[in-house]
């Protein structure tokens, strides 16, 4: 019986089934789960375990293959194999007692085979190492070549406009359909009594939670979306950068940040995180395109297929460390109850302290 998690199956890994099988005997090889990979290696798994069953299967010289779902000391204990075959790593560090244990018991003799000339271990490690390596390269290479988008492109066109998909405008009416039961969500959610939108467009969600009897205020960099505000919510619109602290002069227990994030440059939304964190003294409710297939944590792309200022989609554990390193606890279980579309789309958070 030959015995391991291999993930990655290697060229050392072959070397011992090779010489395991010239032992005289039919060979058994007993992988480990997924599940012993991360509760022992503390890492994911690279191959999925029936992945990697179904490699050694392949190889001419495994007569059989097994999962193991319980133990290997237990796999010993059933199988009771002539001989058990491990790396001579395994002599170094020693057989868990158990194993050894089992084997004294049953007569099975214990070999090690000198053949690995690398471990899955290493080979996951420098991966792992080259990977953030790579990632960090091309992050910095997209942090330091984004252009920030200039408030005047947001006009009243850019509002107003039919050049989005199945004419997604910001008028009142288009607005409150794709709204729907949002604003009824936010006020049963997080019962505010005061709420700041970063980043509030023409005021459509504020006007909204005006009508709910909730005291609404928003900030905005463009002068033309304070300009189409409706007039019940427009004097409580500030044109300012969402970038930079605006002193209101009262407390928000609710900041609201939706769909913003993604038109900032990476450098603008870290600035944004800090503002936003410095706004709430209870809730931070954001939502934001996310990457949407991240292999790292830096990684990066954007969306102007959608929209041409789509320029920021960050992994969404990145963003979500960003506003951790603020103070704010996330509350997934509030998301939950504000991702009724599950678009996923979705980050609520709660203030923990308020940073100095």
């Amino acid at each position: 019986m030959v015995d391991g998690c291999f993930d990655p199956l290697h060229i050392g890994h072959l070397k011992y089934f090779d010489v395991a099988s010239t032992l005289g005997f039919p060979l058994f090889c007993n992988v480990q789960s997924d599940d012993y990979i991360s509760n022992n290696k503390k890492r994911p798994n690279l191959l999925p375990e029936l992945q990697r069953i179904n490699l050694i299967d392949s190889l001419k010289t495994i007569s059989y293959v097994h999962l193991c779902k319980t133990s290997t000391s237990d796999v010993l204990s059933k199988l009771q194999p002539l001989k058990y075959v491990k790396g001579m790593d395994w002599k170094k560090k020693g057989l868990p007692n158990d194993e050894q244990e089992v084997c004294k018991k049953y007569g099975i003799e214990i070999l090690f085979l000198d053949t690995n000339v690398d471990s899955s271990t290493n080979i996951v490690r420098d991966f792992i190492r080259n990977k953030d390596c790579n990632s960090l390269k091309e992050f910095e290479g997209i942090l330091f070549s984004q252009k920030e988008i200039e408030p005047h492109y947001y006009d009243e066109h850019y509002f107003r406009g039919d050049w989005r998909n199945g004419q997604n405008d910001y008028s009142l009416e288009t607005r409150r359909i794709i709204e729907a039961k949002n604003p009824v969500n936010i006020k049963e959610v997080f019962r505010p009594k005061r709420v700041l939108d970063v980043g509030c467009g023409p005021g459509a969600l504020m006007y909204f939670l005006y009508e709910l009897g909730i005291e609404t205020y928003g900030i905005d960099f463009s002068q033309a979306a304070k300009d189409l505000a409706p007039k019940e919510v427009r004097s409580n619109i500030v044109v300012a950068p969402v970038t930079e602290y605006y002193n209101f002069g009262i407390d928000f227990d609710l900041v609201i940040c939706r769909e913003l994030l993604e038109h900032l440059t990476i450098l603008q939304i870290r600035q944004a995180v800090k503002v936003l964190a410095d706004y709430t003294s209870k809730y931070l409710y954001v939502t934001t395109r996310f990457h949407p297939s991240p292999v790292s944590l830096l990684d990066v792309t954007d969306d102007r297929v959608t929209d041409p200022t789509h320029i920021t989609l960050l992994n969404k554990d990145f963003l979500k460390l960003l506003f951790m390193l603020e103070g704010l606890r996330p509350r997934p279980d509030l998301e939950e109850k504000m991702d009724w579309k599950k678009l996923g789309r979705v980050l609520v958070f709660e203030r923990v302290y308020k940073n100095v």
